[in-house]
């Protein structure tokens, strides 16, 4: 029997003898000594490394063991963080910030133990009684050359298994305040499932309709017609039917709906203590827990509840949305004629409709910029997300949940996770132009890149579509555009979103190209994919089969050559990203001058031989344009001069 004593007198290992055992005791100063121990005791030798080997198989399982045990943690608290935010949402809990857990990365098998040496050791254990019979025996150097290797591979293990139980120190050190916020949110959850169905005993909506009408203060004639209007509408078995009764019903919630919404929204600015079916009426279009269905509106009690805004401000609710522009932190959006607010009040005066004061006293007034936005972007854009045009009605109907709600509903971190998701592709597609002087510096002019995060407005609908309201707001070209999509998105909301970007890259182009954005001698991707769909057929780039299938395309878009781009564009992004063709080489080529792929992804499909050639000329383009910027740090830091903080980015961008 082997033991290792290090100074101080102190053993790695403890032995604990379970029958009757005889103890020899040898001199032991270093590791030189086992050979000379186990050479000495030649008729023992065998057992030794058998012993030697059994152990170093122990150790082997217990590291497996640690080493799943640490990793299971590790994803159960992935998986845990996950899911917390809906999870939150299911109870009405407001989900708390973690920061720590961004920090903890997975347990990696060291490359000190490698696999060879498990696999040896464990073979070694299974074929025990033939190598102590016809191996070890053979001569005491091989018994002793095995005790050596099988001890140093139970050193390597022993060390791998501490480092391991230090790392699950640490884990649950960073993820304990997680851990126990998962298991009282747990705690709710089975409290919940013990309940009734539908009945958690936090949700208490009665009479939701009748708390939203005596809130908002309409008047008598408005609360009566649209209490009437919601009755009837839930006492219509089709009520989505194309019948001319069910249709002008439609219209007339419609109209009532923006009246009460109006209102009630007027008497929120000022209430620190907005009730609950307010909030829910607000979010979701909720007004009646019968026309929700009781399930449902248990759902949307616990959302409201749990509701947190996004801290970067870049997704906001509809309700939310209306605050920033009452409270004049953002203009009102264009109407369906594409006039602004401004220049739709300069429309009203030479209407003859108002005059030069009323002008002025309407520019900033925050009643008649709250009804414009209402009217138009939430009116209109309501009915656009909705998908089913002719069938919309503003409020929540249990018959239009067509995908469970949790699953649906868009949060600010979903959102700003495929604002994410774009960007490791497409990295330049919310990058507008703009130029950058300093004559202190010596910069006489520099154009660089502003990457500028859309708004996500989140409309109170359970619809289909999403949609680019506009894509800068007046004629400022570094102001943020208005996106719309349902907060309870029932399609694929990736392709979705990446539709929604596609179309953000056309209608830029064209605001950045103006007169020139189909005008193929001034070359930007809407005059040059108009050039390449409108002469598809004289270019012999493309093959037989390939001007077939774009025949059918533009026949199917109906000769919508934007609609062509963003099928092309959801292809580009979801497919040919991950190594999938599916453009032919003329689109490809025009997708990826203007809306190149990162740096990683260019790493990654570099030597595919489809755009090899296409990242070299890329390449060589981005090189030219860096190579002044570069020339130009180091002129300033070789002057002493600070490098402005603009030329970084810019030089950083290039580099993506």
């Amino acid at each position: 029997m082997v033991w290792q004593k290090i100074q101080a007198k102190n053993y790695i290992y403890s032995y604990e003898a379970i029958e009757e055992t005889s103890v020899y005791f040898y001199p032991y100063e270093s590791l030189d000594d086992i050979p000379l121990v186990v050479k000495g005791n030649p008729k023992i030798a065998p057992i030794l490394a058998s012993q030697t080997a059994e152990s170093a198989a122990v150790v082997a399982a217990i590291y497996e063991k640690e080493f799943d045990d640490a990793n299971r943690e590790y994803e159960q608290i992935m998986a845990d963080y996950a899911d917390y935010p809906s999870l939150c949402i299911k109870v009405g809990e407001a989900p708390k910030m973690f920061p720590e857990l961004d920090e903890i990365i997975p347990p990696e098998k060291s490359p000190n133990v490698p696999d060879w040496s498990l696999e040896f050791v464990n073979s070694l254990k299974e074929h025990d009684a033939e190598a102590k019979k016809g191996f070890y025996p053979i001569s005491v150097e091989i018994a002793a050359g095995m005790v050596m290797t099988t001890f140093t591979i139970i050193r390597q293990i022993s060390n791998e298994v501490q480092a391991l139980g230090a790392y699950k120190k640490i884990l649950k050190r960073k993820a304990g305040a997680f851990i126990s916020t998962m298991k009282m949110i747990r705690a709710k959850l089975s409290d919940m499932e013990k309940a009734e169905t539908g009945d958690t005993g936090n949700v208490t909506i009665v009479n939701a309709l009748s708390t939203i009408l005596s809130y908002s203060d309409v008047t008598s004639e408005i609360s009566a017609k649209f209490e009437d209007e919601i009755n009837r509408f839930k006492s219509f078995d089709n009520r989505y039917d194309s019948s001319d009764e069910a249709r002008a019903l439609r219209r007339s919630i419609s109209t009532s709906f923006y009246d009460v919404y109006t209102a009630a929204f007027l008497k929120s600015v000022t209430d620190s203590d907005i009730p609950i079916e307010l909030r829910m009426f607000f979010m979701f279009g909720f007004v009646d827990e019968d026309l929700a269905g009781e399930k449902n509106t248990e759902i949307l009690y616990n959302m409201a509840k749990a509701y947190v805004p996004d801290p970067e401000g870049n997704v906001l609710t509809m309700y939310e949305w209306l605050l920033k522009i009452y409270n004049l932190e953002a203009d009102p959006s264009k109407n369906e004629f594409d006039q602004d607010w401004p220049a739709y009040l300069r429309d009203q005066k030479m209407n003859g409709n108002i005059n030069d004061a009323q002008l002025e006293a309407m520019m900033n007034h925050q009643k008649s910029r709250l009804d414009f936005e209402i009217k138009n972007l939430f009116a209109l854009g309501n009915r656009m997300t909705f998908g089913r045009v002719s069938s919309f009605v503003p409020v929540f109907d249990q018959q239009n949940v067509l995908r469970p709600l949790d699953m649906a509903y868009l949060t600010s971190p979903k959102v700003n996770g495929y604002f994410d998701m774009i960007r490791s592709i497409d990295y330049s597609v919310f990058c507008r132009q703009a130029l950058y002087t300093n004559p202190e510096a010596g910069i006489t002019q520099l154009f660089y890149s502003e990457d500028i995060t859309p708004y996500m407005i989140l409309l109170p609908n359970v619809g289909s579509r999403a949609s680019l309201w506009q894509e800068i707001d007046g004629k400022n070209r570094r102001t943020k555009a208005r996106m719309l999509i349902s907060i309870f998105n029932t399609e694929n909301t990736e392709e979705c979103m990446i539709r929604l970007f596609g179309e953000f890259r056309w209608e830029m182009c064209k605001t950045e190209q103006g007169v020139h954005w189909n005008d193929v001698t001034d070359p930007s991707l809407t005059s040059m994919y108009c050039d390449y769909l409108q002469f598809f057929k004289k270019n012999s780039a493309l093959s037989s089969e390939v001007k077939e299938k774009l025949r059918t395309d533009l026949k199917k878009f109906s000769n919508n050559y934007k609609n062509v781009f963003i099928a092309d564009y959801l292809a580009y992004i979801k497919y040919e990203a991950n190594s999938s063709p599916r453009l032919n080489k003329v689109a490809r080529e025009i997708l990826f001058t203007f809306c190149p792929f990162s740096r990683e992804l260019r790493e990654k499909i570099g030597d595919n031989p489809q755009y090899t050639e296409l990242i070299n000329h890329y390449n060589a383009r981005i090189g030219n344009q860096a190579k002044p910027i570069t020339n130009l740090v180091n002129k300033l830091r070789k002057e002493e001069i600070e490098v402005p903080e603009v030329v970084i980015k810019q030089l950083e961008h290039l580099q993506k």
